[in-house]
């Protein structure tokens, strides 16, 4: 198996697709990103896609904690846990959706660490001074639950469980960033159908290799 890393880039290129340094997969290879978009790389390259897409897959986090801290210091902990524990698995399961680049604009925003690490130690402050200490403790869990991505991956994991046989959540993220690349750089997409199956295929090649390297283990 052969791998390609830029020297600029914080992803690693393999035949069965993507793996960025951030621990997430992307089933695609640059040769076909350049075979369905041809043209696209040139204007826009594969690395600023890559994170793009990686400020979507983190939204779910970023966004979670924002709004659970927000309820929990104007509503109190019960809605602040309610609202975060339905709204978080929906915005991840349903983002790509919604994907668009001036929306991307602000989420990137929001990605910064130090926007929400701050949102979040404002008002735990808040707590703590007011001897809210039950809401101190759950909204720190709450915080490294979702600030390292555990309860994204567990959606993930239940997502692929009950929805075999689509596209993997972070797959319809690239794919939808590219398509919306490729529009603003007026760029023909070509056969968006054979795309998601090329990207299937690798997710299946992809599992084959897991189950072979569990077998040995």
């Amino acid at each position: 198996m052969s791998l390609s890393r830029h020297p600029d880039s914080h992803f690693i290129e393999t035949p069965r697709g993507i793996f960025t340094s951030a621990g997430n997969w992307f089933h695609i290879t640059k040769e076909a990103l350049e075979k369905y978009a041809p043209g696209l790389l040139e204007k826009q390259s594969l690395d600023k896609l890559i994170k793009k897409s990686e400020v979507w897959i983190r939204s779910a986090d970023n966004i979670g904690i924002t709004l659970f801290m927000l309820i929990l210091y104007f509503q109190g902990l019960l809605p602040a846990f309610l609202v975060t524990l339905f709204f978080v698995p929906v915005w991840h399961i349903n983002k790509s959706s919604v994907i668009s680049l001036w929306l991307t604009g602000i989420l990137t925003i929001l990605d910064r660490e130090i926007i929400v690490v701050l949102i979040a130690i404002l008002v735990l402050s808040w707590m703590g001074i007011t001897e809210q200490y039950l809401s101190v403790f759950i909204g720190i869990l709450v915080f490294c639950v979702l600030k390292f991505g555990w309860f994204r991956a567990f959606v993930e994991w239940l997502y692929e469980k009950l929805l075999k046989g689509t596209l993997l959540l972070n797959d319809r993220v690239l794919k939808m960033m590219i398509l919306k690349y490729a529009i603003k750089e007026d760029i023909p997409v070509k056969e968006v159908d054979a795309m998601e199956k090329e990207i299937l295929s690798l997710v299946k090649k992809q599992k084959e290799v897991l189950k072979r390297y569990r077998k040995r283990k």
